[in-house]
């Protein structure tokens, strides 16, 4: 089914043109390394269960999730980085593209660093144990927080590649440095089910220290070989391009806030307000539905950096067909989740067998919030590609405002439980769903104005 969509890309959006080469180049190289990322993603929840517990694996997901939302700690400066440097490169200005990367890195790296100091002096300080709700050792649990905290804002540096690849519209090598990380991960976890008693410290320092090793030794391979000429150097830093990347960084910052809040604070909530058993099964069901909406992220993914270049040349044209086809490719999507909704039960007994349960209301609506966000993804996606992002921001300050208390409403009051959170989760969006093809198709066609095209 996916090939076949891919085969209708290919023919809508014109099979000699090379920016729609690229993008389906990108997106078959990606979708290898994308489907052996979620084969190693399934294969790691059963295995850390195992190793932990289902309650414990609750605790660990929290963990988990509360360290993802260290990427707030980014500024924007990826994004930000990301369009200017793809804007450099059509340019053909290679000069300010090494300024633009090298400055990026050295400033992402003193916020880092900031964040790390920051952080151990007030970690001791912390309940770790209140806040996670959880009745582990106060003492192993701050010593797990603190290795996965400061190997996250490690981690955020050495990603800095990533978003040079992707304004290089290479999502498909971003994507296999991805799978790497992800399967020495998995090799490590098992490593430590075989010869490890339980402990939630050997799995942070497996967990977290993987990415590192992968991304630390791609960054060392690539930028002295085809990325060279956007090899970060000191003496390339102008904190004067700073203003650039942060221009849009501090909207970028915002709007990523926003998708921190809906997609990271959830199991934060239920954990909260029903423990950490509730968060296994929402975490589960979260891990299934995603596959969908990361295969689908993984075919859109690719049209930022090139709807940047049609933008900066104004290609009309082209971005209509391209809208054209992410909104058939959406359709599918719709389809795969009606039949993922079906089969879930049986696939939740083959994978995690009978220890956990889950109920059919919070697989309908998580197949609803993903066809939300890749509906919304589509459109995110055109806007981000020209900076507009005005507008954008906006809705994302609405949406960080509201979700939080809806899904204390709809969870507890209502009685709706986790499904309650992510219902909250689908409301809060709903500006973007509506706002966000108002803007975009104003910005393909040219007619933007006023808040429009800000």
């Amino acid at each position: 089914m996916i090939i076949a969509a891919l085969g209708q890309l290919y023919k809508r959006v014109g099979a000699n043109d090379p920016r729609t080469r690229n993008l389906l180049m990108n997106t078959l190289g990606g979708m290898v390394s994308k489907a052996g990322s979620m084969l190693v993603s399934l294969l790691l929840v059963p295995l850390t269960i195992n190793y932990l517990t289902p309650n414990n694996y609750g605790t660990w997901v929290t963990i988990s999730s509360m360290s993802a939302l260290l990427l707030f700690v980014d500024l924007g400066i990826g994004n930000g980085l990301r369009n200017k440097l793809a804007q450099a490169v059509a340019a053909q200005n290679p000069v300010l593209a090494q300024q633009l990367v090298s400055t990026a890195y050295a400033l992402f790296s003193l916020i880092q660093s900031a964040f790390i100091g920051f952080f151990l002096a007030l970690a001791n300080f912390i309940p770790w144990t209140r806040i996670l709700n959880s009745t582990l050792d106060a003492a192993q649990l701050r010593r797990v927080v603190l290795i996965v905290t400061i190997a996250m804002a490690i981690k955020l540096v050495l990603d800095m590649l990533s978003y040079v690849l992707l304004a290089l519209q290479e999502s498909s090598q971003a994507n296999f440095i991805n799978f790497l990380a992800n399967l020495l991960v998995l090799t490590g976890t098992y490593g430590l089910s075989r010869l490890m008693k339980p402990d939630f410290v050997y799995l942070a320092l497996v967990t977290a220290g993987s990415p590192l090793v992968v991304l630390g030794i791609s960054g060392w391979v690539l930028y002295r070989s085809r990325l060279l000429v956007y090899r970060p150097r000191f003496t390339q830093i102008r904190f004067k391009q700073a203003g650039q990347i942060l221009s849009l960084g501090y909207t970028f910052f915002i709007v990523q806030l926003a998708y921190l809040v809906v997609f990271y604070t959830d199991n934060l909530l239920i954990n909260q307000l029903f423990g950490s058993a509730a968060v296994a099964a929402y975490s589960i069901a979260f891990r299934y539905f995603t596959i969908s909406s990361t295969l689908f992220g993984l075919v859109i993914v690719p049209y930022w950096s090139a709807f940047s270049e049609a933008f900066a040349k104004q290609d009309v044209a082209w971005m209509q067909r391209a809208c054209r086809t992410m909104c058939v490719l959406w359709a599918g999507l719709v389809g795969v989740i009606v039949v993922m909704v079906v089969v879930a039960q049986p696939i939740y007994a083959l994978w995690v067998g009978p220890r956990i349960t889950i109920p059919f209301r919070l697989n309908f609506s998580l197949g609803l919030f993903v066809v939300v966000t890749g509906w919304n993804l589509i459109w995110s996606t055109i806007i981000n590609s020209t900076g507009k992002l005005r507008l954008q921001i906006w809705y994302a300050i609405t949406t960080v405002l509201t979700n939080i208390p809806l899904a204390y409403l709809l969870s507890k009051p209502l009685g709706l439980g986790s499904t309650g959170v992510v219902l909250a989760s689908i409301v809060s969006l709903g500006w973007g769903s509506v706002l966000g093809p108002l803007q975009g198709l104003k910005l393909i066609k040219g007619t933007a104005s006023g808040v429009w095209n800000q």
